[in-house]
């Protein structure tokens, strides 16, 4: 049973969003009139923001039974304690099945968290993912592009994982993921090779944002991006803390195969 305290701060970290869960249309309401809205309609959707809360497995336990997370379409959990047996508890849960966003962010969690994710029999709306600072490596890869449940992934953040230049083929080889927008993948140890799979992809044809920063990337790793036909709808390129030349710059801002490119994201060298 939900202690009255945990209830509490799950009430108090409720938003009530607008028709899509989105940042720029999220609003708050007052605590009357979100619960009001709450009880009387079920068209209602929101957003509950638990990160850094110390919350414990059993306290996730709890949570799946309040009333009203069947209604919540965004879920933040970053920045907790209940591990990866936390994470297959939410996986199984009928209340997530309206979940739209998961930020599972800086949680130690390994690639059975993943794992147990791409098996959900609930999680199959899942547009967001957010599993940055985490332990996740080559089996999560594996696990989540070979998952029809997270088939509708629009953007996926994988930010200080040990990805590797395997777990960029993984990314890159065959892959259910097929419509991802946006993926984040700084330092995650890519390196040039890792580079040179995701360059060789057919997966990323509706990509628009692409995030590469800190891999120890050289101009040589430019030299792929302009070549390739794998971004052809990419609009964001972040190469921050990477070791480009203002000369490879010219080259990244010239390449037909990136003429979409708006916002080119690169060291400013004075």
């Amino acid at each position: 049973m939900m202690s009255p305290l945990f209830e509490s701060l799950v009430k108090n970290s409720l938003t009530v969003l607008a028709d899509e869960p989105d940042d720029s249309t999220a609003m708050v309401w007052s605590e009357a009139e979100a619960f009001a809205e709450m009880e009387s309609s079920e068209k209602a959707i929101y957003k509950l923001d638990l990160i850094d809360k110390e919350v414990l497995l059993e306290d996730v336990e709890d949570l799946l039974t309040y009333d009203g997370m069947h209604k919540v379409k965004e879920l933040w959990l970053d920045k907790n304690e209940f591990s990866d047996e936390g994470v297959e508890v939410l996986a199984q849960s009928p209340q997530l099945k309206k979940l739209m966003v998961l930020s599972l962010a800086h949680n130690k969690l390994s690639n059975y968290s993943v794992q147990s994710l791409a098996v959900s029999p609930f999680l199959g709306h899942l547009q967001k993912l957010f599993l940055q600072s985490n332990r996740i490596g080559l089996e999560g890869l594996k696990a989540l592009t070979e998952s029809p449940v997270l088939s509708n992934l629009q953007m996926l953040y994988l930010n200080l994982n040990p990805v590797g230049p395997a777990g960029a083929r993984i990314l890159a080889g065959e892959s259910k993921i097929q419509i991802l927008r946006e993926l984040y993948l700084q330092k995650t140890g890519l390196g040039i090779e890792g580079v040179r799979a995701l360059c060789g992809s057919d997966n990323f044809q509706d990509l628009t944002l692409l995030s590469l920063a800190g891999n120890g990337l050289e101009d040589s790793a430019v030299d792929l991006l302009c070549h390739s036909k794998a971004f052809p709808r990419l609009i964001t390129l972040d190469l921050y803390h990477n070791r480009i030349s203002d000369q490879a710059v010219d080259q990244l801002k010239s390449s037909p195969n990136l003429k979409s490119v708006r916002a080119l994201q690169v060291d400013w060298r004075g």
